[in-house]
């Protein structure tokens, strides 16, 4: 019969794995999984955010190239009279003058005014025109760069995941045999076929994999509160993931280094900052050429001590005018040439940057392609492994139950087995990882 204390151990592990283990678990697909993602990552709503930013700052630059309009209106109600001192008769035969205080302001005062002003010739506003589309299609390559990364980072959690699922299944099984290796030793024990100390190994044998299974588990549980994060699925939800270790791709054909650049999100975005720089270079430039605007302005005002006529009455005053205004700096203190040498420098830079990234494009894309090389290698291996590992722990299992192995020689089949299954999951694993990498570096996602 088990002791007593096994007995806890075993109820007390059930009930752990019971807890943790989802009885209603929605499984999700990776191309499901992908579509929640696109939809619900909050870095990626940032990046769209900032997209539609740059669309707006489009607008805001073909609108210098249009003409402003503006109105104003006004009425007053003065509630304090202005009084000035007037002359108004002088006493007979030229004596002084008499005077007399007389309000000089009206009740209410009216104003209506209208200003147009149109840039007729101004190379910043041209520039700016030129720099917001460039802006705009640089934003859209950073938004499909930060796409490409979030996604590849899914990618590779989803498979994460179903990794330790099925690490965490063969620890299980492992657990099962070993429990089951138990209860055959203590019925041979029983049976007085095997000694006390060979009971004992193994359930010592047994109770080792008790941890195992479950730090198994709580790393599958971690790896899908990432997988729910990255995703917006609500923490509550229970969740599992539907892949396949035995289908892989094969290793991609090796592309040139012009169809690479082309399709790279980032190297194109880079592409655009020069463009951007290049046309701020010209926008400095324009700073030393003069600029021509038409103005125009249409002004009416009244005044009266009855609300009605303040609106109109023969004592009003109109205005209206039209002009043209230019400006030619002549000299700002250094300041152009300042500026025109730094923006200079700015797109020299960008240039060293663009540089640099071809050649981290190239030492990036030999890596992935020599990590592909190896781990697709290390998974014909480990599936051979796992052959050869199934076989000999099948001998070893006859054996040892006709007494002719040790329970020691068993343990380390069994071990064997076990390594190479995990040796052959990783493999997969790893290669999928480095194919998605692949896809990223070539920007073929």
């Amino acid at each position: 019969m088990i002791s007593r204390r096994l007995l806890k151990t075993i109820i007390l592990t059930a009930m752990i794995l019971c807890a943790t283990v989802p009885a209603f678990a929605k499984p999700y697909s990776m191309d499901e999984y992908l579509e929640l993602v696109t939809k619900n990552n909050k870095d990626l709503m940032l990046a769209a955010s900032s997209l539609k930013s740059a669309g707006e700052q489009e607008k805001l630059a073909r609108s210098q190239a249009l003409p402003t309009i503006g109105l104003s209106s006004s009425l007053y109600r003065n509630f304090i009279d202005v009084e000035q001192s007037v002359a108004v008769a002088s006493q007979a035969g030229g004596g002084p003058l008499i005077y007399k205080d007389v309000d000089v302001n009206k009740d209410y005062d009216f104003s209506f005014g209208l200003g147009l002003s149109q840039q007729l010739f101004n190379m910043n506003v041209f520039n700016a025109i030129k720099a917001s589309k460039e802006y705009k299609q640089m934003s859209k390559s950073v938004y499909d760069a930060q796409s490409d990364a979030i996604i590849t980072a899914a990618k590779k959690v989803f498979f994460q995941c179903y990794l330790l699922e099925k690490l965490y299944n063969i620890r299980k099984q492992t657990e099962d045999r070993s429990y089951d290796h138990y209860l055959l030793m203590k019925q041979k024990y029983d049976a007085g076929v095997v000694s006390n100390v060979a009971l004992l190994n193994s359930e010592v044998d047994y109770k080792k994999t008790i941890p195992q299974t479950t730090n198994a588990k709580m790393n599958l549980e971690l790896c899908l509160i990432n997988l729910k994060h990255l995703a917006g699925i609500p923490e509550d939800e229970e969740v599992s993931v539907i892949g396949d270790f035995t289908v892989y791709p094969e290793i991609p054909e090796n592309l040139s280094m012009q169809d690479v650049l082309e399709e790279r999100s980032d190297y194109m975005a880079l592409l655009r900052e020069k463009s951007l720089r290049e046309l701020n270079v010209k926008a400095t430039r324009a700073g030393h050429y003069p600029t021509l605007s038409l103005d125009a302005a249409y002004g009416y005002s009244n005044s009266d001590d009855k609300l009605r006529k303040a609106f109109h009455n023969d004592d009003y005053v109109q205005i209206f005018k039209v002009g043209l205004k230019l400006e030619l700096p002549i000299y700002t203190g250094g300041a152009l040439l300042a500026r025109d040498n730094q923006v200079k420098i700015e797109s020299e830079q960008t240039e060293i940057k663009l540089q640099q990234k071809r050649e981290e494009i190239i030492v990036e894309l030999r890596q992935i392609y020599l990590s592909l090389q190896r781990e697709f290698e290390n998974i014909a291996t480990a599936e051979s492994t796992i052959g050869t590992a199934q076989e000999a722990y099948d001998i070893a299992q006859v054996s040892f139950d006709n007494g002719v192995m040790t329970q020691l020689e068993l343990r380390d089949t069994r071990l064997n087995l076990e390594s190479a299954e995990l040796s052959h999951l990783n493999a997969v694993y790893s290669y999928l990882c480095a194919y998605f990498d692949w896809q990223k570096a070539t920007g073929n996602m």
